[in-house]
């Protein structure tokens, strides 16, 4: 069985910190619904009654748009907590 997978490479900016996005990954089925749009609602026991998928919106599709906030990380150098 085949699966689809997608990589992100993380460097680091020359310009410092700050917001980044890296990209948007589009086509992967929706996990809350299976990729139908909708479920079936559990309260209605005499008929199926579809309701939409407040996941996907009713598409059967979700997208991750990946952002990086590049922060400070670790202790301030020596030579500054002197002043």
């Amino acid at each position: 069985m085949s699966e689809k997978r997608n990589g992100v490479l993380i460097t680091a900016p020359i310009f410092g910190t700050g917001k980044e996005v890296v990209g948007e990954f589009t086509g992967y089925s929706c996990g809350r619904c299976q990729g139908n749009g909708y479920y079936i609602d559990p309260d209605i026991i005499t008929e199926r009654v579809k309701k939409m998928c407040p996941s996907c919106g009713g598409t059967g599709k979700v997208k991750a748009v990946v952002t990086i906030d590049w922060i400070p990380d670790g202790d301030l150098k020596s030579y500054f907590k002197n002043e």
